[in-house]
């Protein structure tokens, strides 16, 4: 059994080095051929060039979910429009002109939280600035949906912000009811005190976000402190002096929210940061012309050996239907 085994490879083999004697003009001039017309082709293909731009998506939405962003239809109708993607691609239609951009862009998610975008194209300054653009709409748009922490915040923080500046509206309409109370009464140093013991309160109470109606300060307190910088203090009804009182409380809490909100805004740009921006590539990257070139040979020999193999095939048949 070993012996016929044996005879049986040393058939095959010479089998093999017959068929390269017969066929190896096929066999050398087909992948030749083949490697001049790659040859030909890609030199004319014009080089390419990836620019790639690194941007942060944190939890809960992460790289994944920035990705599903990057790639949503308006966003990539807004870019194609932006940068005139129809004419640029050579194409008809918006629809056209996005599916051509997907073809030139890869969107990569990591598992660090990073969002990796490549756009190649053969203008490397086009493609820097492209992929720029679409790294900072998706932050943009991230940052509209309030996802993160610093982005709730602020948005709970302009929702109080638009509450309390109605607050100060009423509370300067009903200043107005009282005529010249106030400008009677109160001399600078009151306005003080009562704008010291707002402004305490209005801190307490924007930090705690906690929204306390500001009656439940103490009233009394705030009395004792006025009677003692001006006597005729004595005459200014309780509704009066809550009334002054409130004022100073709602400006002095909406100046506090005010500058958290600045704070807040500020931290959730942190947030979706571009850590690395795009730049022009110096590189090319591509076409791969040695590769296409070898693919190119391969692929012709390939064919050389199928086509040697057709003609082997067919003289074999031949010479049975002969023999019959």
């Amino acid at each position: 059994m070993e012996r016929q085994a044996e005879v049986a490879d040393e058939i095959s083999l010479i089998d093999i080095i017959r068929f390269c004697k017969e066929q190896w003009r096929l066999m050398v001039f087909l992948p030749i051929i083949a490697a001049l017309a790659a040859v030909a082709v890609v030199l004319n293909m014009e080089d390419r060039y990836a620019a790639t731009s690194l941007l942060l998506v944190p939890a809960p939405l992460g790289p994944q979910g920035g990705a599903s962003v990057l790639k949503d239809n308006v966003m990539l109708g807004e870019a194609a429009a932006h940068f005139e993607l129809a004419k640029h691609y050579g194409v008809t239609g918006a629809d056209k002109a996005k599916l051509s951009l997907l073809d030139n862009l890869k969107v990569s998610a990591g598992k660090d939280g990073l969002l990796e975008v490549s756009v190649q194209d053969v203008d490397a300054a086009f493609a820097a600035r492209l992929a720029n653009y679409l790294v900072e709409q998706t932050r943009q748009r991230i940052l509209g949906l309030h996802v993160t922490e610093q982005s709730k915040k602020y948005l709970v923080l302009q929702e109080r912000i638009k509450v309390v500046q109605g607050q100060v509206s009423g509370a300067k309409r009903e200043q107005k009811q009282l005529g010249a109370v106030a400008e009677t009464f109160l001399n600078s140093e009151s306005a003080r005190v009562i704008e010291s013991f707002a402004r305490l309160e209005a801190q307490m109470n924007a930090q705690q976000m906690e929204g306390n109606s500001p009656v439940q300060s103490s009233l009394l307190q705030l009395r004792a402190e006025l009677e003692r910088s001006n006597p005729q203090v004595k005459s200014i009804s309780p509704r009066q002096l809550a009334t002054m009182r409130d004022l100073f409380f709602y400006q002095a809490t909406l100046e506090e929210l005010q500058k958290q909100a600045s704070v807040a805004r500020a931290l959730m740009s942190q947030d979706v940061q571009v850590v690395l921006p795009a730049s022009p590539p110096l590189e090319k990257a591509g076409p791969k012309r040695t590769m296409i070139v070898l693919l190119a040979g391969l692929g012709g020999l390939v064919l050389a050996v199928l086509i040697g193999l057709g003609r082997k095939l067919g003289a074999t048949l031949r010479q049975r239907l002969q023999a019959e």
